[in-house]
């Protein structure tokens, strides 16, 4: 009897947590010189991001932000490089469908688990939301081919340059979930991941 008792009392304290005690899980994504963010698809609103609608056979969604021309391009020319980082210039977002876990799917990156509460997980989704250049109704129609098996590019908000970088949108990302200050600052992919991991350490 005594066992059922403090059975029914774990239950009661596990239906009486607030709702705002749920975690989401995303990863932050490292692959040397650019940050993304993937996010598991279950726990995508499509009303709220309609692209992941192009992605059915996907476990997990990877996003990030860069220069067009130079993202877009697997074998960039000297010039692409010199544009990318000296003018300023037209933005994509590209995101991946992973068909397994973020650490599987990029063995050779640092990947960073990333454990928000509800409302700081749906902020976060909102800023990945509002990076697309979507049409007045309706997702943003994909402009092509990704870098991966399944992957797509779409047009973005916003201009790249060299103190405006996919490492600052990943940083912005982060400081909308309430993670980091001043994301303005992170240009490097490095900066960004020791940020992210000092606040989750609460460092």
């Amino acid at each position: 009897m005594r066992g059922l008792s403090v059975g029914l009392f774990v239950v009661w304290l596990i239906l009486s947590a607030p709702a705002g005690a749920a975690e989401r899980v995303v990863h932050l994504i490292n692959i040397g010189w650019h940050t993304g963010i993937a996010v598991p698809v279950e726990a995508i609103d499509p009303a709220v991001l309609p692209e992941v609608r192009d992605f059915p056979r996907a476990g997990w969604i990877e996003f990030g932000w860069g220069d067009a021309e130079f993202y877009r391009d697997p074998d960039p020319a000297i010039a692409t490089y010199l544009s990318a980082l000296f003018v300023e210039t037209p933005a994509v977002m590209h995101l991946v469908g992973l068909p397994a876990h973020p650490r599987a799917y990029f063995p050779a990156a640092e990947v960073v688990e990333v454990a928000l509460d509800e409302a700081a997980f749906e902020a976060l989704l909102a800023f990945i939301a509002d990076s697309f250049a979507r049409p007045t109704t309706g997702p943003a129609p994909a402009l092509g081919q990704g870098l991966y098996r399944d992957s797509r590019f779409y047009d973005a908000i916003g201009t790249f340059t060299l103190s405006n970088t996919c490492n600052t949108w990943t940083a912005r990302a982060f400081a909308a979930a309430g993670l980091i200050e001043d994301p303005d600052r992170f240009t490097r992919a490095s900066a960004v991941t020791r940020a992210v991991r000092a606040a989750l350490s609460g460092g």
